[in-house]
């Protein structure tokens, strides 16, 4: 039996209702310390689930077989431009459903302009959004490999920047990889969220 859409006839008005189901695109974030088997779970995880990736790896630290894009990332402007330009190249490209942006930690310092004050945030801010924006137009899973720092965090010594709470907020699969005391690599699942039409 296969799952039944419970998405709405679009309205008289025009409005046009989204389909949610099976073939929604994964958004995944994958995050820990340096050393703890990040890349090699995000190749694992494309395997398992029949994914053909590419990856974008920023800090030049991705070993697995996964073919990777090489971008200029000197400074600000052209880690900007040519993000956004190898994007539209894979697009085009046509043979890869999954981009694995593999150093969102460092991504994140590159996109900080050499704007005075506070404006040099809000250039990584816009630019950050308009990379995000692309990803999420072009049709393409996405996973999203970073440090630890990727988690949220509120307390009253420190909470995460815009740019983190974004990221955060955008994802439906979420996990941390870690070494555990008895030095294995492990992943633990911090969230799962996968919304599936019911059948009738």
């Amino acid at each position: 039996m296969g799952l039944k859409s419970k998405t709405p006839t679009p309205t008289s008005n025009g409005l046009v209702f989204k389909t949610r189901g099976p073939k929604d695109k994964k958004k995944v974030l994958i995050y820990g310390n340096d050393g703890t088997g990040k890349s090699t779970f995000a190749e694992q995880y494309c395997k398992q689930n029949g994914l053909t990736p590419i990856c974008i790896d920023i800090d030049d630290t991705n070993f697995t077989d996964i073919p990777i894009v090489e971008v200029d990332t000197r400074n600000d402007r052209l880690t900007y431009n040519n993000m956004m330009k190898t994007i539209d190249l894979i697009i085009e490209d046509g043979r890869f459903d999954t981009i694995i942006i593999d150093g969102v930690t460092s991504l994140l310092e590159m996109l900080v302009s050499k704007g005075k004050g506070l404006s040099k945030y809000s250039d990584r801010a816009q630019r950050f959004t308009d990379i995000l924006r692309k990803i999420q137009t072009s049709g393409l899973h996405t996973i999203w490999i970073g440090q630890a720092d990727l988690e949220v965090v509120y307390n009253e010594e420190h909470q995460s920047n815009k740019q983190v709470i974004k990221l955060n907020s955008i994802v439906n699969e979420k996990y941390h990889c870690y070494i555990s005391k008895t030095g294995k690599f492990e992943v633990e699942t911090k969230k799962f969220r996968r919304v599936e039409s019911k059948e009738e």
